[in-house]
């Protein structure tokens, strides 16, 4: 703590607790380190809502790190890069016509994002593909 004039300062005090918030603030700032998030999705479960003549199927995903327009995409099988209607960041559904057999599929979802620096004339990384884990989708007669 640094010492104050008694002439500049009547209230010690509030210089007191100036200069300890002062001294907090920068050992905080030197401790921080930077951390990148994990963007990799992840599937938790699945739920399926079927419509009334069973034209469709609305399959919902829950789980985390899912991102809106464009960027989340969903593998059904061996059908790549179905769009998806975002809820939020835990979950969307997208959905199934009948066109698929009764089987087991493997459901996996994509996190396509653009990693490019905003400036130009930095290296540029491009668009990056993150793949979750699979979760098995069966479908009945």
């Amino acid at each position: 703590m640094t010492s104050v004039p008694r002439h500049n300062n009547p209230n010690n005090t509030i210089l007191f607790v100036d200069s300890r918030l002062r001294n907090l603030r920068q050992n905080t700032c030197r401790a921080s380190k930077k951390v990148i998030p994990n963007l990799k999705p992840y599937i938790n479960n699945l739920s399926q809502n079927s419509s009334l003549f069973n034209s469709y199927a609305q399959i919902y995903v829950y789980g985390e790190n899912f991102f809106p327009y464009g960027q989340t995409t969903v593998n059904f099988g061996s059908i790549e890069n179905i769009p998806i209607q975002f809820l939020n960041s835990n979950s969307f559904f997208f959905e199934l016509q009948n066109f698929a057999f009764p089987g087991v599929y493997n459901i996996t979802v994509n996190n396509n994002l653009n990693m490019s620096p905003l400036n130009t004339t930095a290296n540029s990384v491009g668009v990056v593909s993150l793949r979750s884990n699979i979760l098995k989708y069966t479908i009945t007669s």
